[in-house]
């Protein structure tokens, strides 16, 4: 390109001032940046400019002169010229011999607009803020903060070499309202095969409260979620009513349906008050159930004022397509002995059981038939129970049936 007159300078420099008051016996003065040799700087005493590296040496930011100054009010004066805010021509559209390979910061650089880098950026001190894009980086350095408003474009890695906080990527925005907010990895680093690699969220208190791993989520605690759905596995339940159920052949509950007068009509089975009766119930568990133990609780009530307490169990058998069905329950679970309120009719629901150990081969999908009983000899409840129902648990270790 032509210049009118003499080509501009390759570096620019900023011009800094430092005033001191000579006392006749101090010879040493602290310069407010450092001076690169005795030459890049001007050293005037009483308004006489002093000989380079014969009136005065530097050292970093140490001036040592010769000789003490004469004592005087602010009649040491210097001007330093060693202080660099730009290195490289001033870039020209359409030249890419003119961009700037290399940009260091000490300070703070503002950039309005857009920067496109052939090499690295870094800011040894300071920030970096960029209104506009930062293209064609491959190495992007800051020891403080990098503010860019617009979008960036890195063809290398980004990552920190904190062990503290590593990337941060924070945003008000980030609400359930704002859908558009989206944070995106694309790399191979994404792949399930690469455990290492997480994307860690983080509450207001800045603890983590989920974070990516491999092929799983894992949250700190129970995520809400308010709007859709989002279902893992653990633990699940099925209510099983009494009209569900069908009393044994022998020594079978009967089936009771009672009607109060207001409110819904009862539909119960009546275990006997004075001998051990059982009724049974048979579900198909879904794929997902992890072929565990189960455990119940047993709803209720009575038509009596007693207030004793009343047992009952439960056991199970498993059965697998093709299996004889004649096979024997396993060991029945009693859930603990609860209490009748004493109020006629009144709803009483029993602790959980303990573990349930299904006999047979229990498998998922397949039939699972259940037993359950009244323990005459385990409680002391002298009048008949009226079972209402049960309410199964059990486990599963998928999210879905799929």
């Amino acid at each position: 390109m032509a210049y009118l007159g003499a080509s501009p300078p390759a570096v620019f420099s900023a011009p800094t001032k430092d005033v001191f008051s000579g006392d006749g016996s101090t010879t040493i003065f602290t310069l407010g940046k450092s001076a690169g040799n005795a030459a890049t700087i001007d050293v005037f005493v009483a308004n006489v400019r002093q000989e380079p590296s014969v009136a005065y040496t530097t050292s970093d930011k140490t001036l040592t002169f010769t000789s003490a100054p004469a004592s005087g009010t602010n009649n040491i004066y210097v001007i330093n010229n060693s202080t660099v805010i730009g290195n490289g021509l001033i870039p020209v559209p359409g030249r890419d011999s003119d961009k700037v390979t290399t940009l260091t910061v000490t300070g703070t650089s503002t950039l309005t607009g857009n920067v496109t880098a052939g090499g690295n950026i870094s800011a040894t001190s300071g920030n970096i803020v960029a209104g506009g894009t930062l293209s064609g980086v491959t190495t992007l350095t800051t020891s403080s903060t990098a503010t860019i408003g617009g979008d960036t474009a890195i063809s290398g890695n980004l990552r920190s070499d904190s062990s503290a906080d590593g990337i941060q990527i924070n945003a008000t925005d980030g609400s359930a309202s704002n859908a558009g907010d989206l944070i995106l990895l694309d790399g191979t680093d994404g792949s399930a095969t690469n455990a290492g690699s997480s994307l860690l969220y983080e509450d207001e208190t800045g603890d983590p409260s989920a974070y990516f791993e491999g092929n799983n989520v894992n949250f700190s605690a129970v995520p809400t979620i308010t709007d859709g759905a989002l279902k893992s596995a653990g633990r699940e339940t099925i209510w099983v009513p009494a009209n569900a159920m069908y009393g044994n052949s022998t020594n079978g509950a009967e089936t009771a349906q009672v009607e109060l007068g207001n409110g819904p009509e009862l539909k119960t089975l009546d275990f006997d008050k004075d001998s051990d009766e059982f009724a049974q119930f048979a579900i198909s568990f879904p794929k997902s159930w992890n072929e565990g133990t189960v455990s119940f609780k047993a709803y209720f009530t009575g038509n009596s004022t007693n207030t004793g307490n009343v047992a009952f169990k439960l056991a199970g058998v498993g059965l697998a397509d093709g299996e004889l069905t004649n096979i024997a329950f396993g060991t029945a679970v009693q859930a603990e002995a609860k209490a009748h309120s004493g109020v006629a009719y009144n709803l009483n629901i029993t602790r959980e059981s303990g573990a349930i150990t299904i006999a047979g081969t229990p498998v998922a999908e397949e039939y699972v038939f259940f037993e359950i009983s009244r323990d005459v000899s385990e409680d002391n409840f002298s009048a008949d129970a009226l079972l209402l129902g049960i309410k199964l648990f059990f486990t599963t270790n998928a999210g879905n049936d799929a």
